[in-house]
């Protein structure tokens, strides 16, 4: 009984000392949807997970020993975590975002989140790069290509608006997106096939 007592004021003791920075909003654990990255044996597994806009990604820490999960370009750091914590980041916006652990450099992963889109070839297309609001200091490119070529054009930059209509008349195009935060810039999302 005392064991449990003392586990359980230490459990909340640690509470404020969970990580605030995330990709797009405070780190959320309550999205359900999303990904699990083991951190074990001194690596991301998998290494790279893919998550819809707006889900979240959730890393165990199974090492005894402590990493973080910090991003290449600033979107986010879990801090030192180890010994069966768990961290979740909610990725709000389309991008490539790759990680490492700023203590072993040896540590590497990556989320890819791609954008999403509702329509046809006929109505034209809802393009999204962006669950919910936009958040201060973020912005959006947007680019679009006609299936077949390899020159990508510009159809929105650095926008503060989270979709928009792209109406391409016939044909089957791609369209990405990435992510800026004040001098950072994830990579670019996975191209989104339109029909």
């Amino acid at each position: 009984m005392r064991t449990s007592r003392v586990v359980g004021v230490l459990a909340a003791l640690a509470l404020p000392l969970l990580p605030v920075a995330a990709t797009d909003a405070a780190t959320d654990n309550a999205h359900a949807a999303g990904a699990t990255v083991t951190v074990v044996n001194m690596a991301f597994t998998p290494a790279a997970v893919r998550v819809g806009l707006g889900e979240s990604v959730t890393w165990t820490f199974q090492d005894p020993i402590s990493h973080t999960v910090t991003s290449d370009d600033g979107f986010f750091d879990t801090g030192p975590t180890s010994g069966g914590a768990s961290r979740t980041v909610r990725f709000a916006s389309a991008g490539t975002y790759a990680y490492h652990c700023s203590i072993h450099s040896m540590m590497h992963g990556k989320v890819v989140v791609p954008m999403a889109a509702t329509g046809t070839v006929k109505d034209g297309w809802k393009l999204r790069w962006l669950a919910g609001k936009n958040h201060k200091n973020r912005s959006y490119d947007v680019q679009v290509r006609k299936a077949g070529t390899t020159t990508w054009t510009s159809y929105k930059q650095a926008t503060t608006t989270g979709s928009g209509r792209f109406d391409p008349g016939k044909g089957t195009w791609q369209a990405r997106a990435r992510t800026h935060k004040g001098s950072s810039t994830s990579g670019w999302s996975p191209a989104l096939r339109l029909p």
